[in-house]
């Protein structure tokens, strides 16, 4: 259908059937509750308004998926529907929509931006094979504080790779060519707008408040990264920005997110955001509610019905917002049109079960498994298992659960799920393994034989999520002394964890020789874990996230502002007294089985112009047998400036191959851009002077440069 047709069909709808493609519902309202597909996120309001009438004006649909219920909701909508526009159906696939692929917050530990993108392409086949068009994913909400349940959805606590890996799963969902989403493709929405994820005390759903140079900086540049690629949609937050809440916000949906970031298409609400508003206090009723956000800039409404219920009041009050209106509407029509439902409405049934769990997604899911891993500790050489290493033991409550999916795991079923101890009976054959919830489960003729002990330890998938913000990051007690049985047994012995966010481990990170963190990776979980277990692949994950020594150390991060008294032995020093100073893993830590090292290193100039960038070259040296992607950054140090500047800023960062008992030569650049910052007048500045340059390791400078 061209452009003059959408217009024309724009031109025939009534008011009603205008706003009724700003409304989303969910779907059991027009064929009856088929399935349980619905997952609640928030308050479910009164759908007294959608009788018959309008009903079948609805744009879209929330929740249902499946070619078979997608269909059968469409075809009954059609029928009924006076204008037969069809519906597009959204969903929330946020790491895989039937294979589940690592917690986003695991894949970013990849730093791989061409894995991510491939993880959401699949993600996309499988999604629109099952008659979903729009996917609420990525969350680029900057996140500095673990207590966040929904810590795991984020891409961690650096602003820069945020948004980087947001606009490569953006990319990958939409598979844009030329400018235009493929009917293969499905629409991104970028969520949530905007610094959800830095609600204060890390409870979901809470106030945010900050300065706006701390938000342009560094919340708000993930967004700013990611709508580079051009998202179909953008969600709006739940939480109130510097006392306004965001869906309320024309300063934050109108001046900073269209005007400034140049976002031109559809904003919608979170969950039951815009009836949130009286609960805000700031709407009296669902009229004043609607009022806010459709002034606000808020295209569609999710789940409440309040645009439908007070549309000829809001128009008789403000009949300027009939332009919004209809250019939102326009945009719907464009979006339905672009993904060519106007000629064919309807998945493919018969093509469905061939793309959901297929052997490329299925692969694809074991190898971002290995790559989210982390290796954290490995003293002595701990792992991976060595050949005299035959009679496994593996205990805790990990041991044997499919249960490894993590939250948010859409249609992914546990009984697709590779556990542990069948990850390591498929890796290597020869292999005896008995696998326990508690050590004193095993026999102790099993325990006899025993040469390694695996101990399995974490969160349970349902502790971290949306709306699961936790006061408590530390292991359970049951956990620590599960792993302090294991040590008294003599036995060599290496932890496993899964979980969906840093956890707390000061008190028990010595009785853990070595401790590979897995989060939660996914359908091919025991799969991927067995490979670095076993030593047929090497962990070279780096943290995005930093972990803390106490839960009232968060939020903690690398990029710290300097202070006037930085941390050190004295007490009258920016430190805690009763706690050691920084993080106990920190942002960028990894450690792999490989022993490469770093040498000549060299710069290509000691001064950096307008016109001219520096290189910084060095050579990977991997003496292993192991190829294996080598996870390299870059920080810059502002020695002296006017505004006071974080400690250390990541600038660059690399995935480079680096071959088995080879080496390979790397080279960085460093632009003037990198060295600027927003001084407090919000003007992008940068003074003369020192800059010292880190590779990986923060404690030594590679260079300083000047300027």
């Amino acid at each position: 259908m061209n452009d003059d047709r959408l217009q024309e069909l724009l031109a025939s709808m009534t008011l009603k059937e205008k706003f009724g493609q700003l409304t989303q519902i969910t779907g059991e309202l027009y064929v009856g509750q088929v399935e349980k597909e619905m997952v609640e996120t928030g308050p479910v309001y009164p759908q007294h308004i959608l009788n018959e009438e309008t009903l079948f004006t609805i744009g879209s649909v929330i929740g249902a998926s499946g070619a078979k219920t997608t269909n059968r909701i469409q075809a009954e909508y059609l029928q009924r529907s006076r204008l037969k526009i069809p519906l597009l159906f959204m969903h929330d696939a946020i790491h895989g929509y039937r294979t589940i692929f690592p917690i986003p917050l695991g894949l970013s530990c990849s730093w791989d931006e061409g894995l991510v993108q491939r993880v959401a392409e699949e993600t996309a086949s499988e999604l629109r094979a099952a008659g979903i068009h729009v996917n609420f994913s990525p969350m680029t909400d900057l996140v500095r504080d673990a207590r966040w349940g929904r810590v795991m959805e984020s891409f961690g606590e650096d602003h820069l790779l945020s948004g980087d890996l947001g606009r490569a799963m953006i990319r990958g969902y939409q598979k844009n060519s030329e400018g235009q989403m493929p009917t293969a493709g499905v629409a991104a929405c970028l969520k949530h707008f905007a610094a959800y994820g830095a609600g204060i005390g890390g409870k979901d759903y809470n106030t945010v408040d900050m300065s706006m140079r701390e938000f342009f900086e560094y919340y708000g540049k993930p967004y700013e990264i990611a709508l580079q690629e051009r998202p179909k949609f953008v969600m709006s937050s739940f939480n109130s920005f510097n006392g306004v809440p965001v869906t309320a916000s024309p300063a934050m949906l109108k001046e900073i997110l269209r005007e400034h970031y140049g976002f031109e298409d559809l904003v919608i609400s979170d969950w039951g955001a815009v009836s949130e508003l009286q609960r805000h206090r700031v709407a009296r009723d669902g009229r004043e509610a609607a009022e806010l956000a459709l002034g606000a800039g808020v295209d569609i409404e999710m789940v409440s019905t309040h645009y439908l219920e007070h549309f000829e009041a809001i128009v008789e009050k403000q009949p300027e917002l009939l332009k919004d209106v209809d250019a939102a509407v326009l945009k719907v029509l464009r979006l339905k049109n672009e993904m060519g439902l106007f000629e064919n409405p309807y998945a493919d049934e018969g093509a469905e079960d061939a793309v959901l769990l297929n052997l490329a997604s299925l692969e694809l899911a074991e190898e971002a498994g290995i790559r989210s891993s982390v290796l954290l500790k490995n003293k002595n050489e701990t792992l991976p298992l060595r050949p005299e290493h035959r009679n496994l033991v593996l205990v805790g409550p990990f041991a044997r659960t499919p249960e490894l999916l993590g939250n948010w795991a859409c249609k992914g079923r546990f009984s697709d799920v590779v556990t542990l101890e069948q990850g390591l009976k498929q890796a290597d054959g020869s292999l005896s393994v008995a696998a326990f919830e508690k050590l004193e489960d095993c026999p102790q003729g099993v325990l006899a034989r025993c040469d390694y002990i695996v101990v399995t330890v974490g969160e349970h998938w349902e502790r971290s999520g949306e709306g699961h913000s936790s006061v408590k990051l530390e292991l359970e007690e049951e956990q620590k002394r599960l792993i302090r049985t294991v040590k008294a047994t003599g036995l060599p012995y290496a932890c496993i964890c899964f979980s969906g966010r840093p956890l707390v481990l000061q008190d028990i990170v010595d009785d853990m020789p070595a401790l590979l963190w897995c989060w939660y990776p996914g359908t091919r979980a025991g799969a991927a874990v067995a490979k670095l277990l076993t030593g047929q692949a090497t962990p070279s994950g780096k943290l995005t996230m930093s972990f803390p020594r106490a839960s009232a150390q968060t939020p903690i991060y690398y990029n710290e502002y300097s202070t006037g008294r930085p941390a050190n032995a004295s007490s009258y020093s920016s430190r805690y007294q009763d706690c050691d100073i920084g993080p106990l893993f920190t942002f960028g830590h990894g450690l792999t089985y490989t022993g490469a090292t770093y040498s000549d290193f060299a710069i290509s100039g000691r001064r950096i112009t307008e016109t001219e960038d520096l290189k910084v070259t060095f050579k990977i040296n991997n003496p292993s047998r192991y190829d294996y992607p080598e996870i390299v950054i870059l920080y810059i140090e502002d020695v002296v400036s006017r505004s006071v500047r974080p400690v250390r800023e990541m600038k660059a960062y690399q995935v480079v191959p680096v071959p088995a008992c080879g080496s390979v030569n790397v080279e960085m650049s460093i632009s003037l851009e990198d060295l600027k910052y927003l001084d407090a007048d919000l003007r992008r500045t940068v003074e003369p002077g020192e800059f010292r340059i880190y590779v990986n390791d923060l404690e030594r400078p590679v260079f300083t440069i000047e300027y």
